[in-house]
């Protein structure tokens, strides 16, 4: 389990990376926007934000969607970095001795 904590959490570093590289290169050619997971998200299937969204709201409870939507907002390397981060260095290897 460790050793899935581990990858998970390189996969979400490189992600991460990609995804700063990604809105470096988009302020480079001079667009102010920033890459939000909710922007990938809804790129990728909008249906599925607007069903997860209902989700949240019917099955367990309206107030709880707008800290969502605010995340959801943020820039993709600012929520998927840390958590990586986190992960590597809680589930690495440790030295035997």
């Amino acid at each position: 389990m460790r050793r899935f904590g581990y990858w998970l959490g390189v996969a979400l570093l490189v992600a991460g990376a990609a995804a700063a590289v990604a809105e470096l290169f988009t302020m480079v050619q001079g667009a102010p926007a920033t890459l939000s997971i909710g922007a990938i998200w809804y790129r990728i299937h909008a249906n599925s934000l607007v069903g997860f969204q209902g989700l949240i709201e019917r099955g367990l409870s309206p107030s709880i969607w707008p800290p969502i939507q605010w995340l959801l907002t943020l820039p993709t390397w600012l929520v998927l970095v840390p958590p990586g981060l986190l992960l590597v260095l809680l589930c690495r290897e440790r030295e035997r001795g």
